[in-house]
């Protein structure tokens, strides 16, 4: 495909993601068609990002999925994504510290399939791997792995350090008298080719991830990562999972006894996958307050109603929220009822 069909391309992608939010199903208000938009400027810079990705197979390297990818695509405020793109059949190896972070995961994938899936096709938990001085070791070679991504949960970034890693094949670790690879024309188009299919992907992720939900939001479900078909999920997590709505007054009261784990969090995003950390979208474990018996309440509102467990609507009257559960799988599933926000207190 020649570059400039490759570009031609890419902006009949952008004009599908906006005609995706405007078209969306239910009612818009300002700020949510504000968001809209905001989230297909966050998916370009995303898909981007990954074009700009240094793609040497003999030299794979890791780029930092940070703040231009966090918070779409139900990605955690609490998780850094690393990913690296590697080459099927070939054997590689992962080093690193691991750092401070409260988990670290290792996930390999296959290429992705119609509906934006990518299989699972091996994982770790790096605990499982770490020496005592926090070095770690990770290999893996399967004829289909296309990347790895490498996540690390944070109860709090503040006090928390990230951790480092390489990766390289393991046959081939001296390479540096070489030229490195640059990529072609053609290299180029195909990596606009790949951005296109991933702008699209990202502008139908409501419509992949049990859009079905919709009809009966308020009503957390349970999720495996094999029930996740529409996202990369992380193998060593469950979930429990519903689509929001809410009128004007009303607030939604989610009680649940959470189950005993390092991490836990709930997270809020509206309908397009989208969170917003800077208003309250999510909140993990050692940031609640809890009931005597160890019970959690959250409200969801659009203004603060006093609660130590308020989450923000941002404006929005519909959305997406889940639980992430790491190394569990609680068997009472969070419960929701919706009240008038002047009804919400502390019990």
């Amino acid at each position: 495909m020649a570059m400039e069909e490759s570009w031609g391309a890419l902006s009949g992608a952008i004009d599908f993601a906006i005609e995706r939010v405007r078209a969306d199903p239910d009612h818009l208000n300002e700020r949510e068609i504000a968001d809209g938009h905001q989230y297909v400027i966050r998916a370009l810079t995303a898909v981007f990002d990954a074009t700009l990705m240094l793609f040497d197979p003999e030299r794979p390297s890791f780029l930092p999925m940070l703040e231009s990818v966090r918070y779409i695509g139900a990605a955690g405020p609490d998780i850094d994504y690393d990913v690296a793109i590697v080459t099927p059949g070939i054997a590689h190896r992962i080093t690193g510290a691991r750092g401070d972070a409260s988990y670290v995961g290792i996930t390999v994938y296959g290429h992705a399939g119609d509906a934006g899936a990518s299989a699972i096709l091996d994982s770790v938990d790096v605990d499982d791997l770490v020496a005592s001085d926090g070095s770690f070791e990770f290999a893996f070679e399967h004829p289909e792995a296309a990347r790895v991504i490498i996540r690390q949960y944070f109860h709090d970034r503040t006090t928390q350090a990230r951790g480092h890693w390489s990766i390289e094949r393991v046959a081939e670790t001296s390479q540096h008298g070489e030229a490195r690879h640059l990529p072609t024309e053609v290299e180029l188009a195909y990596r606009l080719a790949n951005a296109t299919q991933s702008l699209r992907w990202s502008a139908q992720l409501n419509q992949m991830w049990s859009p079905e939900r919709r009809a009966t939001p308020n009503e957390f479900i349970r999720q495996s990562a094999d029930d996740v078909v529409a996202a990369i999920p992380n193998p060593d997590v469950s979930y429990a999972f519903s689509w929001w709505r809410l009128g004007a007054g009303e607030a939604l009261v989610i009680d649940l006894v959470p189950p005993s784990t390092r991490y836990w969090a709930l997270q809020i995003c509206d309908r397009w996958f989208q969170c917003f950390p800077d208003r309250r979208s999510n909140l993990n474990d050692r940031q609640v307050a809890r009931e005597p018996d160890g019970s959690v309440r959250f409200v969801l509102a659009e203004r603060d109603p006093g609660m130590s467990n308020w989450v923000e609507t941002s404006g929005h009257e519909l959305g997406v929220m889940f639980f992430r559960w790491l190394h569990a799988d609680p068997e009472v599933l969070p419960t929701c009822r919706v009240v008038s926000i002047d009804e919400t207190h502390e019990p």
